[in-house]
């Protein structure tokens, strides 16, 4: 029997190792990067404007309303920079929503690309890019919807916290605190569970949209359709998915930390050679090559954690498409040659 474990570490094998390339590992890598994961002026010129005016009402005739004794021109300029600051912050608030916004919607069209990649056995980048665009929309739609969700399940998370902490404190207030706190975090729990089968019901329905050549929402209720016949399957993969992640965590964390120590101290030891030449060269002034550097050595730990860690992460979906190959033979998965092991998991229970 050859469950989706041992396939998907064939996959993972023979599209990784067989044979290592270098700038394949380097896209995929960054494929799995890019998917994971008003203005006022409080009220002051009103406040200044009433008192001038009250102040004018009670002059003599020969009294030039258009002088003002208190007048300040540091006020104005206090003023002026206030707007501006607020102003600025507004404009670094929409920046950085926009932002969220753009990489939510090229990390929803990075999974077409990612799947799509492991599939064909073949990373073209900017290919896969141009050609899921619209299907990358349809589940940035989706994603935001489920974001739009998951904050009024967050407010009503928050919501026995604002009514336990709008009690009047008596011999029973520490009791409600703990059972409230409690509660959020059963509720937690719960949401995050549910969560998790949400996610999975998207994943499992990329390759459907992709293969069936069906809109995402029209991929996501197939896959619901399959879950009523069929749900038992799907549980046990759920079981086996998670003691699967854990595993995988395990030895990607171990990986990682192996990483980390190959990569950052050999470059610790160059940055302390670096400091005492330059310490030498130019006292005081040793930071203004050092920033730099460290900015370098920082965007190629990045690099280097992300190329640890991407074997880990294409297994896990390799394990993905390998039990949907199976469970739903009918989105036709048409793994490239080399990596098509549906002949030998034909007669094995997908797990």
């Amino acid at each position: 029997m050859v469950d989706a474990v041992e396939v998907a570490y064939k996959r993972t094998k023979k599209c990784l190792f067989e044979p290592f390339d270098f700038w394949k590992w380097v896209k995929l890598a960054i494929i799995l990067m890019f998917i994971g994961g008003g203005g006022s002026s409080y009220g002051g010129n009103s406040f200044n404007s009433a008192s001038n005016s009250y102040m004018d009402s009670n002059h003599g005739i020969g009294y030039d309303s258009g002088y003002n004794s208190d007048y300040n021109p540091l006020d104005s300029i206090s003023n002026a920079i206030d707007s501006v600051f607020s102003l600025a912050v507004m404009a670094l608030i929409a920046l950085v929503l926009i932002l969220i916004i753009f990489f939510m919607y090229v990390s929803s069209v990075m999974e077409f690309v990612l799947v799509e990649s492991l599939v064909s056995n073949s990373v073209k980048f900017w290919e896969y890019s141009r050609r899921f665009l619209g299907k990358g929309l349809q589940l940035f739609i989706i994603k935001l919807a489920a974001l739009f969700l998951s904050l009024l399940v967050l407010a009503l998370l928050v919501l026995p916290f604002v009514v336990i902490f709008g009690m009047p404190s008596g011999d029973f207030f520490w009791l409600s605190i703990i059972g409230g706190m409690l509660l959020v975090m059963l509720l937690v729990i719960i949401f995050a569970i549910i969560a998790s089968i949400l996610g999975s019901f998207i994943s499992m329905s990329i390759p459907v949209s992709l293969y069936l050549n069906v809109g995402v929402l029209s991929a996501i209720m197939e896959v619901l359709r399959k879950f009523k016949l069929d749900w038992q399957q799907i549980i046990v993969y759920w079981v086996g998915r998670a003691v699967l992640g854990i595993i995988v965590g395990i030895a990607g964390f171990v990986i990682i930390m192996l990483a980390l120590l190959v990569t950052l101290l050999p470059l610790l030891i160059v940055d302390g050679i670096l400091y005492l030449l330059l310490s030498l060269v130019m006292p005081g002034s040793e930071w203004i090559v050092l920033a730099p550097v460290a900015l370098v050595e920082l965007i190629l730990f990045i690099i280097a954690m992300a190329l640890a860690s991407m074997p880990f992460k294409a297994f896990l979906k390799y394990h993905m498409l390998s039990f949907v190959e199976k469970w739903y033979p009918e989105a036709g998965i048409p793994f490239a040659k080399g990596i098509d092991f549906k002949a030998e998991a034909a007669t094995g229970s997908l797990i």
